[in-house]
């Protein structure tokens, strides 16, 4: 019996008419009334005795019913397994910290999309050795992070490099240097990113390498408030480049 006949000889038991079997698996009477014959003929065996109208299952066809009921019960559960496991190759999730996200995010939602719409993007936004961490522990399936958050175990591919900058508003003294030593940047108020994220922590370590004591106004977990701070005057900010956007018009110092 192919898996078509058994559904055919379930909906037939079911509903104990040809009738009603044929409207409810969408097909003609005569082409059911066929494939029953054809069935009785194939397995040697009297499965239905005709009551009126309607048709009664015999003894075999009775046994037959629960074979066919439990075969198909397991063939259901088979493809949705196959379903759910087509559908985790397709659900992709991605750790993305904020300061990556800024640059990341547009392309991920807009080009990506388009170009592959198969594929369900699910996009997290922890710090990175935050999203290290997940990764770690099987709870996304990649995560995009800055140099050092590294943690043994995973394998990592360089994508590409930007430069730390000083992020002040267009009218701040230092606006219009090319570039300036860490020295100098600790000189102005800071507003700086949560101590969680790599880039804060390198830059304190390496405040305290230098014997430095900048003023640290406020560490934030969000890019927005960094932005907002340094927009409003009230302190400058270090961040990698990509984290300010052009339309913010603030500049961006290595």
């Amino acid at each position: 019996m192919t898996i078509v006949q058994m559904r055919y000889y379930y909906e037939v038991c079911r509903w104990q008419s040809i009738t009603k079997a044929a409207e409810r698996l969408h097909i003609s009477q005569p082409t059911l009334s066929i494939a029953m014959r054809s069935l009785e003929s194939e397995t040697g065996l009297n499965l239905f005795r005709h009551v009126g109208r309607n048709i009664q299952m015999t003894e075999d066809g009775a046994l037959l019913f629960k074979k066919v009921s439990d075969l198909l019960e397991h063939a259901d559960r088979l493809e949705d397994t196959i379903k759910e496991m087509a559908h985790r190759r397709n659900h992709v999730r991605l750790a993305l910290p904020s300061q990556i996200g800024t640059i990341m995010l547009p392309l991920l939602l807009g080009e990506f999309r388009e170009k592959y719409p198969q594929i369900h993007l699910e996009i997290l936004e922890p710090a990175g050795l935050e999203a290290a961490e997940m990764l770690k522990n099987e709870e996304i399936d990649m995560a995009i992070i800055h140099y050092g958050d590294e943690l043994e175990g995973l394998t990592y591919r360089s994508l590409l490099t930007w430069p730390i900058c000083l992020c002040v508003w267009p009218e701040h003294p230092l606006a219009e240097r090319k570039s300036i030593l860490l020295e100098e940047a600790a000189r102005n108020p800071l507003v700086l990113l949560g101590r969680n994220f790599f880039m804060t922590r390198m830059l304190l370590k390496k405040f305290a390498q230098k014997n430095l004591q900048p003023e640290i106004l406020h560490f934030s977990p969000h890019l927005s408030s960094v932005w907002n701070l340094v927009q409003q005057k009230t302190a400058t900010a270090i961040v990698t480049e990509n984290a300010i956007m052009p339309e913010s018009q603030l500049i961006t110092i290595p």
